[in-house]
């Protein structure tokens, strides 16, 4: 017989499921990737500027 108290609780319970682990997987793995993508769209929208060439003489 088993004489210690459930100490079991909703985050303990939700650790323990695989789906918990890939999700926070996941999200570790995207969370930065989706930043950088959308960082490189906004650069890449952005209107071009035309720098002067620094070789050219003039």
């Amino acid at each position: 017989m088993n004489d210690t108290p459930e100490r079991s609780t909703g985050w303990a319970d939700a650790l323990r499921r695989p789906w918990t682990a890939l999700c926070a997987a996941a999200a570790v793995v995207l969370g930065p990737a989706a930043h950088t993508a959308a960082a490189l769209m906004q650069a890449n929208a952005a209107p071009l500027r035309h720098a002067p060439n620094p070789h050219r003489r003039l």
